[in-house]
């Protein structure tokens, strides 16, 4: 029996050993794929017009499906490419409290030391740096819990300008509190607003108040 290897089937499978071995290279080798990132999205550009522009229409089929399929297989390895780089180290912290907190959008926290202040809710929070790419700004230092929350943005402070205290939503309130507190964190009791919304306030590393609240 003799396995008929069509061109799309062939750019599968190519695509799929370009995967495996860069996982190997990133995973164990310690290599870096950011160079990765813009040679990819300009082959998954030159495979989509190879499947959608008129000239296309001159191919064989078999051709042109092959061209698709390498667009979508090249976009779903350039996402993950991007993934991988998203954060500064690739070690993934083994007590973060992402499956208990929320961030529900960009939050700013302002702080005295940036450069400082990051090492506390990492260890604290588990929440990762992103790495110098990602930054949104030079003036700051972003961390996340994953590839799909908000960014906790970590400003200098501004006495003309003074903000709020930021705000973590959960739906666990005696849970995320009782393991701050075991990792050292100073934080105040539970209590309830107008709303009947139980929320607790605690102090960061530099002695800013950081609120955690139910989920609205």
């Amino acid at each position: 029996m003799h396995l008929h290897l069509t061109p799309a089937l062939i750019v599968v499978f190519g695509l799929f050993v370009l995967w495996a071995v860069l996982f190997v290279l990133a995973e164990y080798g310690d290599v870096s794929l950011k160079p990765l990132k813009s040679w990819l999205a300009a082959a998954s550009w030159v495979l989509w017009g190879l499947s959608s522009v008129p000239f296309a229409e001159r191919l064989p089929r078999p051709w042109r499906a092959a061209a698709l399929t390498g667009y979508l297989a090249t976009s779903l390895l350039l996402a993950w490419v991007k993934r991988s780089c998203l954060f500064e180290s690739k070690i993934k912290p083994s007590h973060s409290l992402a499956s208990l907190l929320t961030v529900l959008q960009p939050t700013y926290v302002a702080v005295r030391d940036v450069t400082a202040a990051s090492p506390w809710y990492a260890e604290k929070f588990g929440l990762r740096k992103l790495a110098a790419a990602e930054q949104p700004s030079k003036y700051g230092v972003a961390l996340q819990f994953n590839e799909k929350t908000h960014p906790v943005i970590l400003i200098l402070k501004d006495p003309a300008a003074p903000r709020p205290a930021p705000v973590f939503f959960t739906g666990k309130v005696e849970k995320v509190r009782d393991r701050l507190m075991v990792r050292g964190v100073s934080a105040g009791p539970i209590q309830q607003d107008r709303q009947g919304t139980r929320f607790f306030e605690l102090l960061d590393g530099e002695g800013n108040t950081v609120e955690v609240s139910e989920r609205p």
